[in-house]
């Protein structure tokens, strides 16, 4: 990629409508040419655990927000990442994902 990627955020709170959101964005876009971050798959804990410390994914603590702001630093520079998977079914996590940046990155 020759030029830096922009960078959407979306924001709002759970079940507020994001994934659709950013799913129609995407589909505008081109979704060639959409790269696509759910910020769910930083959690930091998984479900089970979560319930154990009694906490919520809401906490800013639950969330590898290091990491997130590392794999945007990459992705806006034009490098690929190793990005991790959360699964909603199963509330663990799935193997992680190679992601190439495209001309738009919505988070």
């Amino acid at each position: 990629m020759t030029q830096r990627p922009i960078i959407l955020g979306i924001v709002g709170d759970s079940a507020a409508g994001k994934t659709t959101l950013t799913r129609g964005i995407a589909k505008v876009l081109g979704e060639e040419d959409v790269t696509v971050i759910c910020t769910d798959d930083y959690h930091r804990y998984d479900r089970q655990q979560r319930a154990e410390m009694g906490i919520s994914a809401l906490h800013p603590d639950c969330n590898y927000m290091d990491i997130i702001q590392q794999h945007l630093a990459l992705l806006r520079t034009g490098q690929s990442i190793l990005k991790p998977i959360y699964n909603h079914t199963s509330g663990q996590f799935d193997p992680p994902e190679y992601i190439q940046p495209k001309r738009f990155v919505v988070v």
